[in-house]
């Protein structure tokens, strides 16, 4: 079999075993070793040579120092991790596999071996794994790139929950980093179906009622979110939500399917260069949006304490109000409120933004000047102050 890609690989182990070594030679790959993981680290801590690295082998059984008349255990346990930093911390990716007999060793020790999105499998087995080794190093070589911006992203790619997702959004960022050019309308689709995945993802974690089926509807609900309560969604999420949502699904279509008069400007405006910010201002919009959802639950209890929250905020804002801590706001008009709740400052009780404050009493507003805008009321208390 014809090798197009001679794979550098460099293995950690007091003896590597020849038959390992031919295997690994016979596919294409150039092996280099260090019988201890002092050398190894020492080794791989050079620049040229991490370089040329395609893949690390870490055996466990092994030797910390070449003086070292035995191998042990510990030397995997105490240097592993200064290994993998090396692989995961270059903007080029290197991935690392342990490769071990695992017989005779404490459980916990091969348990604790680093998860991470990439893996095949948590560790190779040296009587049972060597093509499959084999095979997962050529597959894994070959994502370098991918890993390494999957790893720079880590934290968002966390968050697809499919493949097809996470496929998406890595295209979207290899466009974004590779100096996209400002007139690929493509972005825009792409970017949709990723609004439309923030949908789904916020239903599923607590955010969202199940009856939040279009991305129109999930802006309406964090702009109403936000309007009740600014500690539940910052106040930048719905703005770029909204505009994000409204340039996607402008530029999800061309100008000649325009009957309305012209309002399909953006594919237009992007393909003749007359916007040529605007498909990067979109990719960090929804990279923005991607991270606050980081913030959402994952746990099944805390994602339906959550719900529960969003629920009564939503559909009963009296209760929620009623004996909340919160730090009030005062507009243009000069009404201090917290969210859509007002309150009359009392005299000897003057409230500034630093002023924490116990909402009571909390009943729908009666004012003609402020109802409007605040259609709920309270009264408050200052913590630290005698009423």
């Amino acid at each position: 079999m014809q090798i197009d890609k001679n794979i550098v690989v460099f293995w950690i182990d007091e003896a590597p075993r020849k038959d390992v070594l031919q295997r690994l030679n016979h596919a294409g790959m150039q092996v280099y070793t260090a019988d201890s993981y002092e050398d190894g680290i020492e080794w791989l801590s050079n620049p040229n040579n991490c370089s040329i690295c395609d893949a690390v082998l870490l055996d466990v059984n092994c030797k910390t120092r070449h003086s070292d008349t035995c191998e042990t255990p510990a030397s995997f346990r105490d240097n592993a991790y200064r290994v993998i930093n090396i692989c995961e911390s270059g903007r080029r990716y290197i991935p690392w596999f342990v490769f071990t007999s695992a017989a005779g060793y404490d459980t916990s020790l091969l348990q604790a071996i680093p998860h991470r999105e990439w893996t095949r499998q948590t560790y190779y087995n040296k009587e049972t794994d060597q093509q499959r080794l084999v095979d997962d190093i050529r597959l894994l070589t070959r994502e370098t790139d991918n890993i390494s911006l999957r790893q720079r992203y880590e934290g968002l790619f966390h968050l697809c929950t499919d493949e097809t997702t996470r496929i998406r959004l890595q295209d979207i960022l290899v466009k974004l980093e590779s100096g996209m050019h400002y007139t690929d309308v493509t972005l825009f689709n792409d970017i949709r179906k990723m609004l439309a995945f923030t949908m789904v993802y916020g239903k599923a974690h607590g955010l969202f009622s199940e009856d939040i089926d279009t991305i129109r509807a999930a802006y309406k609900c964090l702009a109403q979110l936000r309007e009740l309560d600014p500690q539940a969604v910052p106040s930048y999420i719905p703005t770029n939500y909204y505009a994000l949502m409204d340039m996607v699904n402008n530029g999800s279509h061309s100008a000649q399917e325009d009957t309305e008069g012209g309002l399909l400007v953006v594919d237009r405006d992007v393909l003749s260069g007359n916007a040529p910010y605007l498909t990067r201002v979109a990719v960090y919009q929804l990279l923005t949006i991607l991270n606050w959802l980081r913030t959402l639950p994952t746990e099944k209890t805390q994602i339906e304490a959550l719900r529960s929250r969003m629920s009564t905020l939503i559909g009963n804002p009296l209760a929620w109000y009623e004996g909340r801590e919160c730090y009030l706001e005062c507009d243009d008009s000069g009404t201090w409120h917290y969210g859509q709740c007002a309150i009359r400052v009392r005299e000897g009780f003057e409230v500034d933004e630093t002023t924490l404050v116990i909402l009571q009493r909390v009943q729908a507003n009666t004012n003609p000047y402020t109802k409007k805008r605040y259609p709920y009321y309270a009264q408050y208390f200052i913590p630290d102050k005698a009423d």
